[in-house]
């Protein structure tokens, strides 16, 4: 491979006169000898990335390229094909994935539209964040949550009443909150309720529910010691705040 030869492929993909599998065989085959001639800062921007599309890697080369006959006085010229190419790809992209959200939105909407009212907040996240590995069950019967009363020997708050009625299971990525796990824990002489887990400080963190003054705190058992950490002042604002802040950031 000589740099004459190096110049005439270059010249090629400024031009537009290569297509994606020319230029990605053509590179590949010649790879050490690219970098050798062109030198390391040119390699790197004509070097086509795996991660894209065959039209990507064609217009971001074909730009290394184009600087680099230029800073070699060749005469040729940029042209727009593969830039074109390109942005009619991201515009079908764009589409798809405006295409996606409603259909999210409408499943959303139809699964969970009865927690409008109640979060919504949440609700409004969900249409963002749900994916099908989610797991959302609809709530318990008061019926129900009577008898988990009796069982815990415990009278639960109102807003422990609201959520259980409308959410009886909450599976997401780092949130596992179960009205069947639904137990009481005493901690230093504090009396809890435990709901599930919430990963905010690390896997597996245990999300408590005071019973006296009604604010939520998780067990960060990483801690050594392991600590105790307010994290919301009530279980309405466990979800729509905590909740849907965690979800936003990890879309």
């Amino acid at each position: 491979m000589t740099q004459e030869e190096i110049i005439k492929q270059f010249t090629n993909l400024s031009e537009g006169k290569l297509t994606g599998p020319e230029w990605l065989s053509w590179f590949n085959d010649y790879t050490d000898d690219i970098e050798k001639l062109c030198g390391r800062r040119a390699f790197l921007a004509v070097k086509p990335k795996e991660s894209l599309s065959d039209i990507r890697n064609l217009y971001i080369g074909q730009l290394g390229a184009f600087e680099w006959l230029q800073s070699k006085k060749v005469e040729t010229y940029l042209s727009d094909l593969y830039k074109k190419g390109w942005e009619q790809e991201f515009e079908e992209f764009c589409r798809q994935e405006k295409q996606k959200e409603k259909e999210l939105q409408k499943t959303v909407e139809e699964k969970f539209g009865y927690l409008k009212t109640v979060y919504p907040k949440f609700f409004k996240q969900l249409t963002r964040s749900y994916s099908n590995s989610d797991h959302i069950e609809k709530g318990v019967e008061g019926e129900t949550i009577k008898k988990k009363e009796q069982d815990l020997s415990i009278t639960f708050s109102d807003e422990i009443i609201i959520f259980y009625q409308s959410i009886s299971k909450l599976q997401m990525e780092g949130i596992a909150i179960d009205f069947a796990e639904l137990s009481t824990e005493t901690i230093q002489n504090k009396n809890y309720l435990f709901m599930g887990e919430f990963w905010l400080h690390g896997d597996g963190d245990h999300v408590l529910y005071n019973t006296e003054n009604q604010n939520v705190y998780v067990l960060a058992h990483e801690n050594n010691p392991p600590k105790m950490i307010k994290i919301s002042n009530s279980l309405h604002d466990l979800v729509e705040k905590k909740i849907v802040t965690y979800l936003k950031e990890n879309e």
